[in-house]
């Protein structure tokens, strides 16, 4: 097997109790300290999801969102719980004016003039997160939730210092922070960027003490010490007092969606992505190749997975708007029959012309036809502000989490007295009206990020989720498939060279082989090479954990190493 060079692994945790991977150390150790104190899976990825808030502040935080998928063992099912921004209740279609320049955000609608949606009063959508994960312990949940959030706790009264991430992203931010009240005194410590610790040892440490507060309310009054009360009524004083939109009301009203999914099935294993419909249409789409017989290192998994991957990406961002509120294939969309359709245009040694346009799921959805998406361009990736955490314990349990802010540090806007910034998830719409993922009050926007779980023979196998923009689907696809039609380690699968498609450019890890780069770009494809490094998250970074049952044990595993991190006992 090629890997390239190994330049990012992980040493292999195996552990016969509980494993836990995540975006820091102290996020994977609280997971675990939770379970060893009696806690399940559940409990232990609401405490490293707690603690990540505290110690990856640029990544999420209780003013973001999430999304949960679990496996309960003695439950049998899967449920998922879809945590992500809503509109506030004062939102309106056209409360943003398009820049119609050319550009395009994350998820290919065009940018807001003056950049509203995502930095500044207007960017915050209602956040999900504290919700999602008191909904999701609430149900599973075997330990008190305030014990569940002691690691967080005493990180935040322990004080996190500043990573010379936070210093490199700070630094590119500036004039924007500069130009939000409070975010400055919160980001800009003496008015300028933080020595990191990368070249200061000590480094400088964050204020959380106002966070450290606000965790202990919720711990004492659970998902109403955020909603209700002190600490609501901080957070909608505040944004108004600088020009928002963000109520009580609307952190009083926000509503989980609690998913039964029908699982998806691959290579024999049933999983769920917690309504990722680009995950679900590409998996389908692959099930369908004898991928392991080409070999992890070949053209033609390289091709086929570029292909696949193009393809649900541009079906989904012109035909997904949430079901609540507008007609949208989310059935049609994850129906093998329509990625069976959709195959049928993929060609072993030429590539679809790009950019590649969307298909019909309509007629395989239920449903009726909904608005006509607006024809966008696939875009490059974007590197937001996520994190992530996969889980396992010893009853059988797995799940995983994707949590975000939406960009580094989400909207800027900074709540002193509560000690948390809010996210922009608003920038997540598309701010032309009457569109599918146009703006409506307690609407969620789009989203395609997958937090993956899988089973086998009825029992947990796999889980996994990532951080990295559209290359979450990159990471946590390729780890699932290395995994198991490759046959990998679960380091090996995540740490192997990936290629990412949006449906325009295939960007090509540099480790690939030469021989096989030049393949893709005879086959038609317009490769762009990249690489991962520590200044930037070209593939995403990944989280996982699988069970070995041969050995009765688990695994974790993440990458890169550098911004990831794993533990078990």
């Amino acid at each position: 097997m090629i890997t390239g060079d190994r330049i990012y692994t992980h040493s292999t945790v195996e552990a016969e109790r509980g494993v836990c991977a995540a975006g820091s150390p102290q996020a994977a150790e609280a997971g675990v300290r939770i379970m060893k104190a009696g806690g399940n899976a559940i409990d232990g990825i609401t405490a490293a999801a707690f603690t990540a808030f505290v110690t990856e502040q640029a990544y999420c935080g209780l003013g973001g969102y999430a999304h949960i998928s679990v496996w309960m063992a003695d439950y049998g099912k899967f449920v998922s719980f879809d945590a992500y921004g809503r509109a506030p209740l004062a939102a309106t279609p056209d409360m943003f004016e398009p820049n119609l320049d050319g550009l395009e955000t994350y998820y290919e609608h065009p940018f807001t003039k003056g950049d509203k949606a995502r930095h500044g009063a207007l960017a915050p959508a209602v956040p999900g997160a504290v919700a999602g994960f008191f909904e999701a312990h609430s149900r599973f949940g075997r330990l008190p939730f305030a014990k569940v959030l002691e690691p967080a706790i005493a990180a935040a009264e322990n004080g996190v210092p500043f990573t010379w991430f936070d210093s490199q992203s700070i630094a590119a931010m500036i004039d924007p922070i500069k130009a939000i009240p409070g975010s400055a005194d919160a980001l800009l410590p003496g008015g300028k960027p933080p020595a990191s610790d990368f070249n200061d040892p000590v480094g400088i440490m964050r204020d959380t003490r106002a966070l450290a507060r606000t965790l202990k309310t919720i711990a004492a009054k659970g998902r109403a010490g955020f909603t209700r009360g002190r600490v609501a009524k901080a957070i909608a004083a505040y944004v108004q007092s600088i020009g928002g939109i963000l109520t009580t009301e609307d952190l009083a009203k926000y509503k989980v969606r609690v998913l039964h999914e029908t699982p998806s099935r691959y290579r024999g294993h049933d999983y769920v992505a917690c309504y990722d419909q680009v995950a679900y249409e590409a998996l389908n789409i692959l099930d369908h190749y004898d991928l392991r017989a080409h070999g992890a290192d070949s053209y033609e998994y390289r091709h086929l997975v570029a292909e696949a991957l193009a393809l649900a990406f541009s079906d989904s961002i012109i035909h997904y708007g949430d079901p609540d509120f507008v007609a949208s294939p989310v059935e049609g969309l994850t129906n093998p029959a329509f990625a069976a359709a959709r195959r049928k245009l993929i060609r072993l040694r030429k590539a679809m012309d790009r950019p590649v346009p969307a298909g019909d799921p309509w007629a395989f959805d239920p449903g009726s036809p909904g608005p006509d998406g607006a024809a966008t361009q696939p875009s490059k990736a974007k590197r937001p502000g996520t994190t992530q955490v996969a889980i396992a314990d010893r009853f059988g349990n797995m799940a995983s989490v994707c949590m975000s802010l939406g960009s580094g540090y989400g909207s800027l806007v900074y709540v002193p007295e509560v000690g948390i910034f809010l996210n922009n998830a608003m920038q997540n719409f598309d701010p032309r009206p009457g569109l599918p993922a146009s703006i409506a009050p307690g609407k969620m926007p789009v989203f395609a990020a997958p937090a993956l779980v899988a089973t086998k023979g009825g029992k947990a196998s796999f889980a996994a989720s990532g951080s990295g923009g559209y290359r979450i689907e990159t990471g946590v696809l390729h780890t699932f498939m290395n995994r198991i039609d490759h046959r990998m380690t679960l380091q090996d699968a995540v740490d192997h060279p990936r290629v990412h498609c949006q449906g325009s450019e295939t960007f090509v890890d540099r480790r690939i082989p030469e021989k096989v780069q030049q393949s893709l770009a005879k086959a038609g494809h317009d490769v762009t090479m990249a690489e991962e490094r520590p200044d930037r998250m070209t593939f995403g970074r990944v989280a996982a954990v699988a069970a070995n049952p041969r050995r009765g044990t688990l695994t974790a595993a993440a990458g890169p190493s550098w911004t990831t991190a794993i533990a078990g006992f």
